[in-house]
């Protein structure tokens, strides 16, 4: 386990209208605004979306599965806001929902706004969190507390991160039949 401390800064209220890109808005209103770190919730709608529904196989480094929708669906999500390299970095995670059918997941490249997303972005100050890359699971992750502050280790401060205790390697079974037909129905070639 890993955590950090911090505290509410600013707060905004943003307005993302039919046709703009949801994701590139939030880069860039986070960028242009110098958040470096916080969250942000929304709800609304989407005319269409790529997001990753979950690994290929439930493995290390994952393979993630990609889902494309389209057709005007109900959204709702919320991200986390770290620093990087090059700038803050994003990870929002939502679910869509169009007709009687649900998707989860995390929202990649593309989120093409229909009519309307209201998102609201909580900037904290004073966190010692950033994102980099991590060799085993080949993912950009967070790291918090003296870990991502290594002169507070040196410093004297009192560390604020404990080690993992239980966790493997081994992949588990994922269990098939509904699993493997949502995935047969929503699987569409790259565009």
């Amino acid at each position: 386990m890993q955590y950090t401390e911090g505290r509410i800064g600013r707060i905004f209220v943003v307005r993302i209208d039919d046709g703009e890109d949801l994701l590139q808005v939030l880069r860039e209103f986070i960028r242009d605004r110098e958040i470096d770190a916080g969250s942000v919730v929304f709800l609304g709608a989407l005319k269409e979306g790529k997001m990753v529904t979950g690994p290929e196989e439930p493995v290390i480094p994952p393979v993630p599965h990609y889902v494309f929708f389209e057709g005007g669906w109900e959204i709702f999500g919320m991200g986390t806001i770290y620093p990087g390299d090059g700038g803050p970095q994003i990870h929002i995670h939502s679910s869509v929902g169009r007709a009687g059918h649900a998707l989860t997941g995390c929202l990649r490249e593309t989120a093409v706004t229909y009519l309307i997303v209201e998102a609201v972005i909580y900037e904290i100050t004073g966190l010692s969190a950033k994102k980099e890359y991590d060799p085993k699971t080949q993912l950009i992750l967070p790291v918090l507390g003296d870990r991502a502050n290594p002169e507070e280790q040196e410093s004297g401060k009192k560390p604020v991160t404990a080690p993992r205790k239980g966790k493997t390697d081994e992949p588990k079974d994922l269990p098939g039949g509904l699993a493997d037909i949502i995935r047969d129905l929503t699987r569409r070639p790259p565009v």
